[in-house]
């Protein structure tokens, strides 16, 4: 059997290794940390199931955005703890409170690394391990196998991940469940775990049990900037114009080989929700700020619905969420990944020969030659008051 004829091919959803009957493929990791199913030829039984549930390879959707919201959870306590408007933290809730399960990603520290995984809650109070955004690829384990368990049973289940994970559900699943919400993230593509946790322990080599790592910290507002949580309850900011982990991912230079032709990136999503950061809401949407309708520090998102579920989902949701509708074209401006794939950075594979030949010191050595003047600017601007921010960004779009 062959999986995937080129590296480009394969998002690793973990559907064809969950659909496996004779357990013969696991996701093991090549040379530059990214992982990719293996089959062992010795329990392989060519039945071809394994080819016939990668929705990437051979599933197309279909789907057409329905409505479009800016949009904010009514629960200031979710948003706080959100990287934008809290809309994942609403949707789950209306899940839960249903007696559902909702599954996402979450974080965990293991040792000197942290793990990335797709998990199932069930109450309000776990809630938490699954808010905020994870700038990483995260494991999808048996997620799927619990899922079609749950559905079977008359569970309403929510599940929230990258376009490629909601299809590889899909995939699996080989048909429609009315008590599945599917809800795929605005996605620029996806570095790996390996490559992640090198360059935590490279870049704070004397911060001292170290326990989590918020990729989106909205201490001093909605920004991209980070947190490293260390010792007992000690904090250190990661400020992302300065951290080589941060550029890196911005400028599209350390994600995995699909993520560059990524067929999701598009107008025709797998999910029957789509959220994301609502990035421009200032300039696309001025007359919610000058009225005071939305406070912009906080976090907006954007909800688009690509089915007919997505749109009753929403309706019935409505007292969760504050909406203010808007359209595609004005959320895709400062989204381009709803509209295209994101460019391949022209450093990314001499960064990833460095990283399996030099380790993370390599990459951080290439990151400060290349990127000096980025990082001086960044470190200036980072001392500017919120406000001051704000202000020369709506300048700069």
């Amino acid at each position: 059997m062959t999986l995937f004829p080129d590296k480009k091919d394969c998002c690793a959803c973990g559907s064809c290794e969950e659909a496996c009957p004779k357990s013969a493929i696991s996701m093991r990791e090549d040379g530059h940390g990214f992982i990719y199913p293996i089959i062992d030829n010795q329990k392989c039984i060519n039945c071809g199931l394994c080819q016939k549930v990668c929705a990437y390879q051979h599933i197309q959707e279909t789907n057409e955005p329905k409505s479009v919201y800016a949009a904010v959870s009514r629960n200031k306590s979710q948003i706080k703890k959100s990287a934008s408007g809290g809309i994942f933290a609403a949707l789950a809730t209306f899940v839960l409170n249903r007696g559902g399960v909702v599954y996402g990603s979450s974080m965990e520290r293991n040792g000197n690394k942290f793990i990335i995984r797709h998990r199932g809650i069930t109450s309000m109070e776990e809630l938490p391990l699954l808010q905020g955004s994870k700038y990483v690829q995260s494991e999808i384990g048996n997620c799927y196998k619990e899922i079609r368990s749950h559905l079977v049973n008359g569970k309403i289940v929510l599940f929230s991940g990258v376009p490629c994970q909601c299809a590889g559900l899909k995939g699996y699943l080989k048909t429609g469940y009315a008590n599945l919400i599917l809800i795929d993230i605005i996605c620029h593509g996806v570095p790996n775990q390996q490559f992640f946790n090198d360059y935590v322990n490279y870049s704070f080599p004397k911060l001292k049990d170290i326990s989590g790592f918020v990729f989106r910290d909205k201490s001093k507002g909605w920004e991209l900037s980070g947190r490293i949580d260390y010792g007992q309850n000690h904090h250190k900011s990661v400020i992302a114009g300065t951290s080589s982990y941060y550029t890196l991912f911005l400028d599209a230079q350390i994600y995995r080989k699909s993520c560059y032709s990524c067929k999701y990136a598009s107008p025709q999503r797998p999910g029957d929700i789509t959220i994301g950061d609502y990035w421009g809401i200032q300039k696309e949407h001025p007359e919610l700020i000058a009225y005071h309708k939305l406070n912009i520090q906080n976090g907006v998102s954007c909800i688009i619905t690509n089915t007919e579920k997505g749109d009753a989902i929403i309706a019935e949701a409505c007292d969760l969420i504050t909406l203010f509708p808007s359209t595609y074209s004005k959320v895709a401006n400062r989204n381009g990944q709803l509209v295209h794939p994101s460019q391949e950075g022209r450093f990314r594979q001499q960064i990833l020969d460095i990283y399996q030949t030099d380790n993370y010191s390599g990459v951080d050595k290439f990151y400060k030659k290349n990127y000096r003047l980025q990082r001086l600017i960044h470190s200036v601007f980072s001392i500017l008051p919120y406000s001051v921010k704000s202000l020369l960004r709506q300048l700069k779009s």
